[in-house]
């Protein structure tokens, strides 16, 4: 029997265990990090993170300003101010703080395969992705159209 738990409910137990040292494994729930994580196919293995080495491109669990818990894209840091993106959310632009920021993740989990977040493929996918800019709002549209 398969199991659904609320984010705001599941989501701080998560953060408490990385925070005592575990390495959790959560499935993609959502759309808003299309193309790379989709709904029901991927899995976020999330870990620790040092302040200090948390860097632009890095993919973050973290409760934004309105205070939803979100898995997004770290796009700029100016001290212990973030501003996240999900990668299918082109035109939206959340705020963070370092303080609310309660995992990193370590590796993504797609049909099987793990892909640490600092290996060559991985690096690959971030870099193209944070310099297509504006166009990165047509890949999305095409990308839900086909349905790949």
């Amino acid at each position: 029997m398969k199991k659904v738990f609320e984010n705001d409910k599941l989501l701080p137990e998560i953060a408490g265990l990385v925070k005592e040292g575990y390495v959790v494994s959560i499935p993609v729930r959502g759309n808003s990090m299309l193309p790379f994580l989709r709904d029901g196919r991927d899995a976020v293995i999330l870990g620790t993170f040092k302040p200090d080495t948390l860097s632009v491109g890095a993919l973050v669990l973290a409760r934004i300003s309105d205070g939803r818990i979100v898995l997004h894209r770290l796009l700029r840091r100016s001290g212990d101010k973030l501003w996240l993106q999900g990668d299918g959310n082109a035109g939206q632009v959340e705020e963070s703080t370092l303080a609310d920021v309660w995992a990193i993740a370590v590796a993504v989990v797609r049909r099987g395969r793990t892909y640490p977040v600092d290996g060559r493929v991985w690096r690959a996918y971030s870099w193209c992705w944070l310099r297509l800019g504006r166009a990165k709002r047509y890949v999305v549209t095409v990308w839900r159209k086909i349905g790949i």
